[in-house]
């Protein structure tokens, strides 16, 4: 998706409500503008689990802004892992009993009945 404001073009990625979590594959020697206790506190964050930029954000204190910044200093030096985030529980077409496991069980329980 591409936006024009007063004949300067900026492309910003397509976020069609699939949100991206992030994971660290390696501890980064961070430059001096990513110091901040807020950015250690989201690569401590990111070193842990699978998060997304506005759980990173809201966790840490730090600026949305400046956690997506982070995050493209960290995927061009090829640190992170990336997935799609799971559907929430009570969102159409997903949740926990659509997971195959539960899935699985439940068809048993009512077979033995």
């Amino acid at each position: 998706m591409s936006i024009v404001f007063r004949n300067i073009q900026t492309t910003r990625p397509t976020s069609l409500g699939i949100m991206t979590q992030y994971k660290l594959t390696a501890w980064p020697d961070l430059p001096a503008r990513f110091q901040k206790t807020t950015m250690r506190r989201v690569v401590s964050e990111l070193s842990q689990r699978f998060v997304g930029v506005r759980d990173l954000a809201r966790s840490s204190g730090a600026s949305v802004r400046d956690v997506e910044e982070l995050i493209a200093k960290l995927e061009k030096d090829g640190m992170l892992m990336t997935r799609a985030t799971p559907q929430a529980v009570g969102q159409p077409g997903g949740g926990w009993n659509q997971w195959w496991p539960v899935a699985a069980v439940r068809d048993m329980v009512r077979d033995w009945r």
